[in-house]
C-alpha cells in the first residue's frame, strides 16, 4: 500500500508536469487528460485519506477510502458538459468523485454515492455509458456538502 506522504509527492510532481505542459507548451488542460486523470486520483486519495486501487486502471474504481468504500474518480478540465460514467463497471464502485481542474485549482464537483449520480445522469445509447452533466453534479453535491471535501490549493 502506498503511503499518503508518497501520494502527496506524486500529486506534486503530476501537478508540476501539468503546469509545464499548459504554460510552457501552450497546451489546454483538456489536452492532458491522461495526466489530469491520475492527478484527480491522487487528489481524491488525499482528500478522503484513502489509497490508490491495487491495479493501475482498475476496472470500476480508483481509490479505496479508509472505511473500505471504493471510489470511482472522474477528472475533467471542461467548464461545462458531461462526465461519462461507465455502465459496465460502475457497479464495482460505492462512491463517485468528480474533480474539475480550472485555472490551476482542483475542485470537487461531486462526491457521494455512485447510485445517486447515476440516477441524475442520462443514459447515452451510442456510447453505452451514463453521462452526468457537470452543472447537475454540482446541484447534486449540495445534498452531500456537509461531508464532502471541496477544494485544494495547488502550489505555484
Amino acid at each position: 500500500m502506498i503511503s499518503l506522504d508518497r501520494i502527496q509527492q506524486l500529486f506534486d510532481k503530476y501537478y508540476e508536469l501539468i503546469r509545464l505542459e499548459t504554460s510552457e507548451f501552450g497546451v489546454n488542460a483538456t489536452e492532458v487528460r491522461h495526466l489530469l486523470g491520475r492527478l484527480g486520483e491522487f487528489y481524491c486519495a488525499l482528500q478522503i485519506g484513502g489509497t490508490l486501487a491495487h491495479l493501475t486502471n482498475q476496472h470500476g474504481f480508483d481509490v479505496i477510502c479508509s472505511a473500505g468504500r471504493k471510489v470511482s474518480v472522474k477528472t475533467t478540465a471542461q467548464k461545462s458538459g458531461f462526465v461519462p460514467i461507465g455502465k459496465s463497471t460502475i457497479h464495482k464502485a460505492d462512491d463517485l468523485m468528480i474533480v474539475q481542474y480550472q485555472e490551476g485549482m482542483l475542485t470537487t464537483v461531486y462526491y457521494g454515492p455512485v447510485a445517486e449520480a447515476v440516477s441524475a445522469a442520462r443514459y447515452y445509447e451510442p456510447s453505452g455509458n451514463y453521462e452526468l452533466d457537470i452543472s447537475k453534479a454540482r446541484r447534486l453535491m449540495a445534498t452531500f456538502e456537509s461531508s464532502a471535501p471541496t477544494e485544494i490549493s495547488l502550489p505555484n
